[in-house]
């Protein structure tokens, strides 16, 4: 009895660690071989992909989280990726040194010399260049009042090309609105979007390039009924804007409790790039099983630009 007992027990043990080997990679074929990769690709050559990812106060695991984002970050293969949360200038240098064809830029802004969650871009630096990188002066927002940004829009003019020249540019901001859901939140969420309209509507009115592109972590919902909706100046804009996060609004970005709070925005001088593409929630958690545990408790959101041929 001994002998026989031991034996199944030896082979529930060896099943038991051979789940927790198949939960940290993902099964991509009919045979179910397992690879390398822990999420599936999204990127193409015929396509140009921007995404916006909350990396929940990156690194939350310090053991584990750089090198799953590098590899999640190569497995995705998207163009340029928003961050936000990024809580360790250190990790984030880290995190570049291993993607080799990539660059970066962080936010200037800073809490305090030892608190901080800053907004950045990853890009891949052979198609991609950036310019004018700095953080926005909004009005609404100074060190002294902080009412509309708790943290300031992050802004970049970006250039995507190929080998006949450039395909794309246009001018991204990058945001991390303020979290919670009471009534004085809601309000600067509220500010911070009539703000920011009124800061592009100025830029294209004085002779900027009209493609912009505004995304992140918004901190609410696009489904919220009129007297709550923080987005209100965006919406009734329509002919001039669009959220792409629109036809998305049944996902959900944010694991804990559940809600679409990180968007896209789009001038609607920019969706002829777009020319019909899709917007996607990216449910890595599903894929990677200790994603929530070491990576983030969001979901990245990304838009595929159709029409491109990047070589």
């Amino acid at each position: 009895m001994f002998f026989r007992y031991s034996k199944y027990r030896i082979i529930i043990y060896l099943f038991l660690f051979s789940f927790v080997l198949a939960c940290n990679k993902r099964i991509n074929d009919s045979e179910g071989t397992p690879d390398d990769s822990l999420v599936e690709r999204v990127g193409s050559e015929s396509t140009f992909e921007i995404a916006t990812w909350n990396i929940e106060n990156f690194p939350i695991d310090a053991a584990s989280t750089v090198d799953n984002v590098k590899t999640i970050i190569n497995d995705l293969d998207i163009d340029l990726i928003a961050v936000q949360e990024i809580a360790s200038i250190s990790s984030f240098n880290s995190l570049l040194s291993q993607l080799p064809g990539w660059e970066g830029e962080l936010s200037d802004y800073t809490y305090s010399s030892v608190n901080y969650q800053k907004a950045g871009i990853l890009y891949k630096s052979d198609m991609i260049s950036l310019s004018n990188v700095h953080d926005l002066p909004i009005n609404g927002y100074t060190e002294d009042d902080k009412t509309a940004f708790p943290r300031p829009p992050f802004y970049a003019y970006v250039e995507v090309r190929d080998n006949t020249g450039i395909k794309f540019d246009f001018n991204i901001i990058v945001l991390h609105l303020k979290a919670y859901p009471d009534e004085e939140s809601e309000a600067r969420r509220r500010l911070a979007c009539t703000l920011l309209k009124e800061y592009i509507d100025q830029q294209i009115a004085a002779g900027a390039d009209s493609d912009f592109v505004v995304l992140g972590d918004w901190n609410d919902e696009l489904t919220d009924r009129e007297e709550d909706n923080v987005f209100t100046s965006f919406l009734d804009d329509s002919s001039h804007y669009t959220f792409l996060t629109q036809s998305v609004v049944d996902k959900s970005s944010y694991i804990p409790i559940s809600g679409l709070i990180d968007h896209i925005l789009i001038t609607v001088n920019a969706e002829d790039d777009y020319n019909g593409g899709k917007t996607e929630v990216l449910y890595l958690d599903n894929q990677f099983y200790h994603y929530l545990s070491q990576v983030s408790d969001h979901r990245p959101v990304a838009a595929i630009f159709k029409g491109f041929s990047i070589e």
